[in-house]
Formats: structure tokens, sequence, C-alpha cells
């Protein structure tokens, strides 16, 4: 049966991690509503984003500043009115308040005593036995089995194809100087909040002004210089697209979560490098075909070190609507 965007409500949280001792923990919560454990998640906002739902969520209900990881399993369940809610769910660690990304969000409120009234460091074992629901253990064990293999520590690679801009035709001026439209505003503004919650604390570009201004509006929350690299703009990609792959793999190796805003003629080739560092146990796919990303679209690609080079362990997408 197909679930209808009417019949869904969407939610975002994370399990939050650290290593105490030699031994994995994560963080529950307990609703005294329902006198259950589980983890720190809630429903999304309007305009908002799924991670930034998530990062909200943790700091309203647990007091903790974090930075999402690689993608958990996702969790569906019908509750009442005949509806089906749909979870999505990160691993995360908290970072500093007076990180980049923390300083570009927007303050919360601390959730209630009637909310959430207890927030615990669990280990494993007291996790499979505290928390309430069975289906909550998904993404424990995935999670688990993360850092286990050694992959819990990824970094991220931001993608992002430049916001709406206006139409070739319509501006007089140098295509380099040709800016996004209202609605890119919109939507570089709405991406503050996802690129936030990655705890990216570096910026890149293509030089033309369209895909600067999509990620001016992070940059300037989180104080953040945005780096221009010229083999990303549309002429010189035509020109020496391996000059463009260059650049992009040493942009894969560095060591910082970063973002990037590109053009769609450039995307062929970065996705093509993207696909070079996968495997087969890669979760997530990378899109096959033009235009791989609609404007404003979000690639995010989930990268450890593998025998000295990039590995992409996981791909998520987000576009303009969030995926059912």
């Amino acid at each position: 049966m197909k679930v209808e965007p009417a019949d869904v409500v969407l939610a975002a949280g994370a399990l939050v991690w650290r290593v105490r001792g030699g031994q994995l923990q994560v963080l529950a919560v307990h609703r005294p509503r329902y006198d259950d454990w589980s983890w720190p998640k809630g429903k999304l906002d309007v305009d908002e984003t799924l991670p930034a739902c998530a990062v909200r969520e943790v700091a309203e209900e647990t007091g903790r500043v974090i930075e999402l990881g690689q993608p958990l399993p996702t969790l569906r369940y019908p509750i009442a009115g005949g509806k089906v809610k749909i979870v999505r769910y990160w691993a995360a660690r908290v970072i500093s308040s007076e990180a980049p990304a923390a300083i570009a969000r927007e303050a919360v409120k601390d959730a209630s005593k009637n909310e959430i009234d207890n927030v615990k460091w669990l280990t494993i074992e007291q996790a499979r036995h505290l928390i309430t629901f069975h289906d909550d253990l998904r993404p424990l064990e995935r999670l688990i089995d993360e850092y286990e293999a050694g992959r819990l520590r990824s970094r991220v690679l931001i993608l992002t194809r430049h916001a709406r801009a206006k139409r070739r035709k319509a501006w007089k001026g140098k295509d380099i100087d040709r800016p996004i439209t209202k609605a890119g505003r919109v939507r570089a503004r709405d991406l503050v909040g996802l690129f936030a919650a990655f705890g990216t604390s570096k910026v890149a570009s293509s030089p033309a002004l369209r895909c600067r201004q999509t990620l001016e509006p992070y940059a300037e929350a989180a104080g953040l210089p945005i780096r221009t690299i010229a083999s990303f703009t549309e002429p010189k990609h035509a020109k020496h697209p391996e000059a463009t792959a260059k650049a992009f793999r040493a942009l894969l190796s560095k060591k910082r979560d970063r973002v990037v805003s590109v053009h769609r003629p450039t995307l062929p080739t970065i996705v093509k490098i993207l696909r070079e560092h996968t495997t087969s146990k890669t979760r997530g796919a990378l899109p096959r075909t033009m235009p791989y990303l609609p404007a404003g679209g979000v690639l995010i690609a989930h990268v450890i070190d593998h025998e000295g080079e990039p590995r992409v362990i996981a791909v998520e997408s987000h576009l303009l609507k969030p995926a059912l």
C-alpha cells in the first residue's frame, strides 16, 4: 500500500555515542508520559531539514551540542489516526558549543520535565536491556557494527548544486556574475541548518556568484571564509575536466568536514570520483543520471581513510522535499 504524504509524520533523532574506559556508550532519554527509554528524537518543523531536526531535538532533550555522522536505519511504525511515523536516525558525537557549526545554529529551549525527565549514558549491554521498544535497537546494532569495524569516526564531504539562479537568457551580464533568485535565496537559508548539523567547518565553492551565494548564509552564520576553486567553474571544467577531478580528489582526502558548491555540468565528473571511492558495502546510492541533483540539492558522502585512501562508506541525498 502506498503511503501518501498526508498520512506520514516525519521525525528525526540521533544515537549520540562516546567511548569511555574502552567501552562504547550511547545517550538515552526517559519520557515520563510513556514511562519509556528511547533515543532523543522529535517531529520535523515546517521548512526544517531532517538533519537539522535531529540536532535540534537532541539539544532540546539532552542539552548536548552534537554533529551528525553516518546515517543509521530508519524506523517506520503506525501511530494514532491511521498515520505512519517515519524516524530518520544518525550516529552523532558531542562537539564544543564554540565550534563554527554550533555557532551557526539557532538557539533552542530545553524540553520540559514533563517531556524528558532523565538522560543517561548507557553501555551497550545496559542499552539493550533498558531501551523499551525492540525496534529502537536496530539503529543501535548498526552503530555497534560500525564501531567494531572501525568506521564510526567518519567525516563528511557535502556536495551541493547551487540554488536556483536567474535564467541565462534573462541575464545581461557575465555568466560568472549571474545571481540566484528569490527562491534560491530561501533555499540557501534553509541549508544553513543542514550544513551545521554535520559539523561543517570548511566551505569551498566555484568562484561563480550563484555558487558562492548558496553558501554565504552558512558561511556568515558560522564565521567561516569561502574558499574558491577556479577549476570548478563551468568554462574551466569544459576545457580541463581533469583539473576539476584533481581538485575534487584533493577535497575528498581532507580530514575536516566540509561543503562545496558546484554547477550541474561538473556533477558527472565529481560523482564519478565519488563512485571510484565506494565499495559494494557502501550504504546509500549515488545518482546515476543527469542532472544528478536539482538546483539546491545536496549529496553527502561519509568518508573514512582506508589503506591511505579515502573510502566512501555511506551516501545520503537531501533534495527540496524530504524523501518518505
